[in-house]
């Protein structure tokens, strides 16, 4: 239990705004957990309301601060994990809603109502997602939230949730790969979004699920009649642009430099090694249609805006003009957080090794 003498402490810190309210938050934290699960109603309301008082008056870093050490903890103070959990600051909400146990849908469909991608994503990222909250994230994510939650092995989607899935997917090749791949599609919906895939989707989805193989020859046979596109590293030597990296060094600058000198290969190995991606899922991603994994990659790997610039230059012909896809993932590039960025890549990492822990370190887009 609370000493009397602390909460004294608490209230006049609070009525003269000193110095001490954020040590004193820290050290009610500390009582906290001490006993965390173990308190009774009338407990949990005290240090609810305490902390509650002490949240209002302190800034983001020691709400985040509070948020990380409650977010891991069964049997949170309910109103206040709630008030982390819907808090404008990504640094605070992020932890809370990705791990927290304590928040109920009612709550995290609040969140997704009155805050930004950034919650979407942490809230698509949890252990476990209900089909009211995915409902809503479906409705209301982007691309990258959209796949976070198709790839996520807890997250419950509706019939009616798969259907908006394929919807938003049609067009986008990563998106479709992540939504087909879930072994709890419904059939119709599987369907419709092989129906309207691009070949090169199709022919990943048989290549890497040879199980999908025959029901998509069924819904729409796929004839490769060219590998080139399909394979557009195959015929680079990656380990010759391996030594030459090695001998360079691997920094943002050199591939800055490989990129002015349209060295393709040795632009590959170095992002696949800076990110621990694989070269032929690097290669795949930066020679195709460029779109958020793209961004997301070079921002995890802390590149800047100029250097994405030169890598997407490096491969056009000579008098060859940029397509829509470099504005558009500059324009991701530059909103994303880098910690958001570092996040999906290891979300992704974890996601794959789940489920094809056979694959585990070769790919985590397709």
């Amino acid at each position: 239990m609370l000493p009397n003498n602390l909460i004294s402490d608490v209230e006049k810190a609070v009525a003269t705004r000193s110095s001490e309210i954020v040590p004193m938050l820290r050290r009610i934290t500390d009582l906290f957990l001490v006993n965390a699960g173990h308190y009774s109603a009338d407990q949990l309301e005290l240090y609810d309301g305490i902390l509650k008082t002490l949240i209002d008056k302190v800034e983001i870093a020691a709400r985040a601060e509070l948020a990380r050490r409650l977010a891991l903890i069964d049997g949170a103070p309910r109103n206040t994990i709630r008030l982390l959990a819907l808090d404008e600051a990504i640094e605070v909400a992020e932890s809370v809603l990705a791990q927290s146990n304590d928040l109920d849908d009612d709550t995290l469909v609040n969140c997704i109502a009155i805050n930004g991608q950034k919650h979407l994503f942490a809230i698509a990222t949890r252990n476990k997602v209900s089909e009211t909250v995915s409902d809503q994230l479906v409705e209301k994510g982007n691309k990258i939230v959209l796949g976070a939650l198709a790839r996520n092995l807890g997250a419950a989607i509706s019939d009616k949730g798969f259907g908006t899935l394929v919807q938003k997917s049609t067009g986008d090749d990563w998106l479709s790969e992540c939504v087909a791949i879930r072994i709890d599609i419904p059939e119709h919906h599987f369907r419709q979004l092989i129906s309207r895939a691009s070949d090169v989707v199709r022919h990943r989805l048989k290549t890497n699920n040879p199980s999908l193989g025959k029901i998509i020859d069924e819904i729409l046979p796929f004839n490769v009649t060219s590998t080139e596109n399909m394979t557009p590293d195959a015929s680079i030597d990656y380990q010759m642009a391996e030594c030459v990296v090695k001998s360079r060094g691997l920094s943002e600058t050199t591939v800055r430099e490989f990129a002015q000198e349209k060295k393709t290969a040795e632009i590959v190995v170095s992002i696949a090694q800076l990110s621990g991606l694989s070269t032929t899922e690097i290669g795949r991603l930066f020679f195709d249609t460029w779109s958020s994994p793209v961004a997301v990659i070079l921002k995890a790997i802390g590149f800047h805006l100029a250097t994405l610039d030169a890598i997407y230059h490096s491969q056009l012909l000579s008098g060859e003009a940029p397509r829509n896809d470099l504005e558009q993932t500059k324009a991701e590039f530059v909103a994303l957080r880098r910690s958001t960025a570092e996040r999906i890549l290891r979300f992704y990492r974890m996601r794959r090794s789940a489920e094809f822990p056979e694959l585990s370190g070769d790919t985590i887009w397709n």
